[in-house]
């Protein structure tokens, strides 16, 4: 298993940042890479959701089914894949004030074992680098700018 952990101030609310995150519409504006992220059922927030999500690691195109595991509003959202692509995000918020927040974002996932799995890994290792860098940026700047839309 490969963990990825991004720890990043953010100029905004932990309640702003757990809103921003908890909307599914805005994973593939702040999350590099995702092509799509579509809800699965009627649910779209909370413990059980599910969502179908699609992302494009370089020259390698990943599906996963994944499930809302954990779910605490305004604390915590951890999802869990269910089918495909082995994942698991989990985004943590940490209140510092009215207007400043810590966000840590845990990513693991496992490539498939055998020769093709090391070869995946290989392939994909750059990319998640690079999507990381750019997933920190997206996230600390789109909830930064959200935040403001919803100050009075």
């Amino acid at each position: 298993m490969t963990v990825v952990t991004i720890v990043e101030d953010c100029v905004a609310s932990a309640e702003s940042a757990f809103a921003y995150v908890n909307d599914y519409r805005n994973l593939p504006t702040i999350l590099h890479g995702l092509e799509s992220f579509t809800p699965v059922g009627a649910k779209d927030e909370g413990l059980g959701a599910v969502f179908d999500g699609r992302m494009k690691l370089g020259p390698v195109a990943l599906t996963s089914r994944v499930e809302v595991t954990r779910w605490t509003e305004n604390a915590l959202i951890e999802v869990t894949s269910i089918k495909g692509f082995e994942i698991a995000s989990t985004f943590v918020f940490h209140p510092k004030g009215a207007a400043l927040c810590t966000i840590d974002a845990i990513v693991e996932y496992r490539v498939p074992g055998g020769l093709a799995g090391k070869a995946l890994g290989r392939t994909i290792e750059p990319f998640v680098k690079l999507a990381v860098k750019h997933t920190t940026d997206n996230l600390v700047a789109q909830i930064a700018a959200f935040h403001l839309t919803r100050e009075p």
